[in-house]
C-alpha cells in the first residue's frame, strides 16, 4: 500500500486526518490532529512482512491481505521470544482486536500504551522493553 499511497499523496497538503477506527493508532507524538495543513514528505511502515508483500504485489496493490500469515514473525505470538532478537513479543489490546509487535525491533525498545492496562497502571506501566524486563 505504501508505494501506491506515495504516488497519490506525497508532496501534497493534508486537509485533515480522520481515523475511522481507533484501533489503527495507539500512540502518536505529536498528536495526529497536528498533521492537518502540513505537506506529506514521506510514508513508511514499521514491521518484519513489508518486503514480502512488496515482492508479491509488484507495482499494484497486494491481493488477499490478511493479518493471518503463517510466516509473520510476531503475529499471534504474545509473550514468546521474537525470532529476530529474542525479546518477548508485546501486544496492544482494544475491544476484540489485538496487535502484536516486537518492542526492540519495531519501536526502538519502547513499549506502546494500549489505552486500558497502561491507564490502569499509570506510572507503573513500563516505558521500555528493558523496564519490563
Amino acid at each position: 500500500y505504501i508505494e501506491n499511497l506515495e504516488s497519490r499523496i506525497q508532496g501534497r497538503t493534508l486537509e485533515r486526518v480522520r481515523l475511522l477506527n481507533p484501533f489503527v493508532l495507539r500512540t502518536a507524538i505529536p498528536p495526529v490532529s497536528s498533521a492537518a495543513g502540513r505537506t506529506v514528505v514521506g510514508l513508511r511502515r514499521l514491521g518484519e512482512w513489508t518486503d514480502r508483500l512488496r515482492k508479491q504485489a509488484g507495482g499494484g496493490f497486494p491481493e488477499k491481505v490478511t493479518a493471518f500469515r503463517e510466516g509473520m514473525a510476531v503475529h499471534g505470538r504474545f509473550g514468546q521470544p521474537c525470532p529476530v532478537c529474542g525479546s518477548p513479543v508485546q501486544r496492544i489490546v482494544y475491544a476484540d482486536n489485538e496487535t502484536n509487535y516486537c518492542a526492540r525491533c519495531q519501536t526502538g525498545g519502547r513499549i506502546l500504551a494500549d489505552r486500558a492496562l497502561s491507564r490502569l497502571l499509570k506510572k507503573s506501566w513500563p516505558r521500555s522493553i528493558d523496564e519490563a524486563g
